[in-house]
């Protein structure tokens, strides 16, 4: 057992948080419904790609979440334990689902193949039919995984504050 992570899994902890957060603010603040018409799909450009690498990254932290050597336990009750193994779970599987439901709705009205391949906009197919379901569903997700991401924010704050322990340093450098 051991009192931290590896610098590496650190480091991209760290990137990735930071890219999750700004990829949240982005849509949350400036990005609209997903538009009637190509010509409105210009601010979507730079979501869908950060999208993309954080999911990708998503995956990367996965694999070396498996590949870390576990950490000493915390001075916490079993309930609280629980809700902590959980809370990290679901926020990779809400990253995950965020990544695939966005994915999808963009294949599913063509906004890919405007804005990352350059296609004619006329490809586009807009909102409607499945890609609302789509699209629904990358709301949902990313609303419950801001949820569990402020669950975690304030699980470590409470958890430093109560114990007077930094458990931050278990993921720093």
């Amino acid at each position: 057992m051991t009192e931290k992570y590896t610098k590496g899994f650190a480091l991209i902890h760290w990137i990735h948080g930071a890219m999750i957060a700004l990829i949240l603010i982005m849509a949350t603040f400036t990005l609209p419904d997903l538009p009637k018409s190509a010509s409105e799909l210009e601010p979507f450009r730079g979501h869908m790609i950060l999208g993309f690498i954080v999911t990708l990254l998503t995956l990367l932290r996965i694999y070396m979440k498996s590949k870390q050597p576990e950490l000493k336990a915390l001075d916490m009750d079993s309930f609280r334990e629980n809700v902590v193994k959980w809370n990290h779970r679901l926020i990779y599987i809400m990253l995950l689902a965020s990544g695939v439901t966005g994915m999808a709705t963009a294949k599913s009205a063509n906004v890919g193949k405007v804005l990352i391949f350059g296609e004619d906009p006329s490809v586009y197919t807009g909102a409607g039919g499945i890609t609302e379901t789509f699209a629904s569903l990358h709301g949902t997700s990313t609303t419950l995984l801001m949820i569990l991401i402020a669950m975690h924010v304030v699980g470590v704050l409470s958890y430093i504050l109560k114990s007077k322990t930094n458990i931050l340093k278990r993921v720093w450098f």
